[in-house]
């Protein structure tokens, strides 16, 4: 569920040591073998897109907080411009608000070795997703996500079929279509420890590479 919030226009946010990433193991999306297994589907997740407008709605000073306690996969779709990150909270389960921007950068300035670094914000299908659980995304078979939890990510160069929009987004045989899933802990910015529900956060972001 989508709240809105009314503070003062500076934010309180979480400082994300962005280190511990590579230190925590979360070395990033390294590429591994997509299972054989079938993705496992989650019942009755909700699907809600945020986009530039949703902010535009919003008085100045007012931000806007994500429930991330609901079964809910959030878009964040900037295909019809930019979105001020900076104004949009996480709001988890122990009422503790993060902000998306910082989290954001926790996941993007990784260190991933040779394998390409999530492009949140320049995803060829300009959106990413964010849920409280990796499950909610309705990607990954049952042994894939306990690889995600061993390494905090997940990589594919090829999207699994079944799911809504699996379609290649290109037939170019020289491009390559990949998703990434990485979960990061709500505080420390790294890779989760205790994946205790609610206490970290799950991206999902695909991109194609020509």
């Amino acid at each position: 569920m989508i709240r809105q919030s009314i503070r003062s226009s500076k934010s309180l946010v979480l400082t994300f040591a962005l280190g511990v990433i590579a230190a925590a193991g979360v070395a990033g999306c390294g590429a591994s073998e997509q299972g054989s297994d079938d993705p496992i589907v989650t019942q009755d997740v909700q699907n809600q897109r945020v986009t530039p407008e949703s902010l535009a709605a919003l008085p100045d000073g007012e931000f806007l907080s994500l429930d991330m306690t609901e079964k809910t996969v959030y878009a964040i779709d900037y295909a019809t411009g930019p979105i001020d990150y900076a104004r949009i909270k996480l709001v988890a389960a122990n009422g503790t608000e993060i902000s998306l921007e910082q989290q954001m950068a926790a996941v993007e300035n990784g260190t991933y070795g040779d394998n390409p670094a999530p492009q949140l914000r320049e995803s060829s299908e300009q959106r990413f997703s964010i849920a409280s659980d990796a499950a909610y995304f309705n990607k990954l078979s049952e042994s894939e996500l306990d690889q995600l939890k061993a390494d905090g990510y997940f990589y594919s160069e090829k999207a699994p079929e079944g799911y809504p929009g699996a379609g290649p987004q290109t037939t170019d045989p020289e491009c390559i279509h990949a998703f990434c899933e990485i979960c990061t802990d709500n505080v420390t910015g790294g890779r989760p420890e205790t994946w205790y529900p609610g206490t970290y956060t799950c991206y999902l972001v695909e991109h194609v590479w020509c």
